[in-house]
């Protein structure tokens, strides 16, 4: 699946307003989300260390196969003054389909500093097996709601890392704590350094350069959750992880087709919508209009005891180099009854083709309702939307006589 975009001289205004005129919007207010990482400081860079000077006064910790687990070996430069991996006789021998779980973080490894002021600093390295695809942000992001922590800085540096500075008090001493989170095909590891308060304009600088020494030994280019191919009528083609139901139309033209994932509900669960995404292709030999097919698509959409509420945010998407336009947005879905029933989201996306219009939808648990659970299937949706693709074609220079493109002109 290929990730690129194809940007370039492209008028990127249309499909914004044709999205934004997607429903009614009166208003666009800032969306309330439970944690605004906008509003969040980008951390502090410091200066790249001397290396002489840096492996003078520190020493390389390696861990290979804890829990006999590939995906998590790691290693990092540590103060010499520093004890080694405690945990380490906990580690060896452990099976890793038992050593790790999907619900809590397993520890690989703990070092402690020495005395500074009667405190000492410490480092925890865990680790959990991801059962479900989601963003290192997102993974962070409950994380972070869920022991309500304060966070003092964040940097996303891709998909599956990010590094961020937060607060917390354990004892009654305050901590500042540089984190790094990675996910590495299925695994997601976490490295933390604990740096007590009293000693952190003496040691913050430490801090960040041991923090940059960690690295994984084995970094691979895995998805989390295995996936599966469809193709209708080997014109058009798409992944979706393995964990959701699917269900395609029959298929009786290329003119029109459509696909439905649902998210599987846990065994013995309520069944209840977890999650739900529609894809819908429209080949172009229809003669109509990418604006025409959102308007049908639109006039479509009828959700019981829900309706479309206010517009919250954009997404970007790394779409097909097979698809020459795209966008995407969310809403808010209002239930009738906001005390007993769930609030939901609702993702749109418009992705235009040179053989085919497609129309990606999502219905999700809204982010406050669920924070997890909208995490995994903005990721799963994401899955979708961009491995969407016309198999196997050379994909042309744009045609500035193309109609679509002359539409486009039009409205602007």
């Amino acid at each position: 699946m290929s990730t690129s975009t194809r940007t370039a001289n492209r008028p990127k205004s249309v499909l914004l307003s044709i999205l934004l005129s997607f429903f009614v919007v009166l208003s666009l207010p800032a969306y309330a989300e439970t944690l605004d990482l906008k509003k969040v400081p980008k951390l502090k860079e410091y200066a790249a260390p001397n290396a002489e000077e840096f492996k003078k006064v520190t020493r390389v910790e390696k861990e290979v196969l804890p829990y006999n687990d590939d995906y998590i070996s790691y290693e990092f430069r540590i103060p010499k003054k520093w004890t080694g991996n405690s945990e380490l006789p906990e580690l060896k021998g452990v099976d890793g389909a038992q050593g790790l779980s999907v619900n809590v973080l397993g520890i690989l490894g703990k070092y402690v500093g020495a005395p500074n002021n009667l405190l000492r600093s410490r480092i925890i390295v865990e680790a959990q097996d991801l059962g479900y695809e989601i963003s290192a942000k997102n993974w962070f992001v409950n994380f972070v709601l869920k022991n309500g922590f304060t966070l003092s800085g964040f940097t996303e540096h891709s998909r599956s890392k990010l590094e961020a500075l937060y607060v917390e008090v354990q004892d009654d001493q305050p901590y500042v704590v540089r984190t790094l989170v990675l996910i590495n095909g299925p695994r997601l590891i976490m490295f933390r350094y604990f740096l007590p308060q009293e000693n952190y304009e003496s040691e913050k600088l430490g801090q960040a350069q041991v923090t940059s020494s960690f690295k994984l030994l084995n970094p691979v280019n895995e998805s989390i959750e295995k996936q599966k191919e469809f193709g209708f009528l080997d014109q058009s083609y798409f992944n979706y992880p393995i964990s959701w139901d699917f269900a395609a139309k029959p298929i009786y033209s290329i003119e029109r087709m459509s696909a439905t994932m649902m998210q599987k509900n846990e065994k013995d669960s309520p069944q209840v919508l977890e999650g739900q995404i529609k894809l819908h292709v429209i080949s172009r030999l229809l003669k109509t209009t990418i604006a025409e097919e959102t308007t049908k698509f639109r006039d479509s959409v009828k959700i019981d005891n829900y309706t479309i509420g206010k517009f919250i945010e954009n997404l970007d998407f790394a779409y097909d180099k097979s698809i020459r336009d795209g966008k995407t947005q969310v809403y808010e879905l209002v239930p009738s009854d906001p005390v007993s029933m769930k609030s939901y989201e609702f993702v749109v996306s418009i992705m235009q083709g040179d053989d085919f219009y497609y129309i990606t939808s999502l219905i999700t648990p809204s982010r406050e309702q669920d924070f997890y659970n909208w995490s995994r299937n903005i990721e799963a949706f994401r899955v979708v939307t961009e491995s969407v693709r016309r198999s196997n074609i050379k994909i042309p220079d744009i045609d500035v006589k193309d109609p679509y493109y002359d539409y486009m002109k039009e409205a602007q």
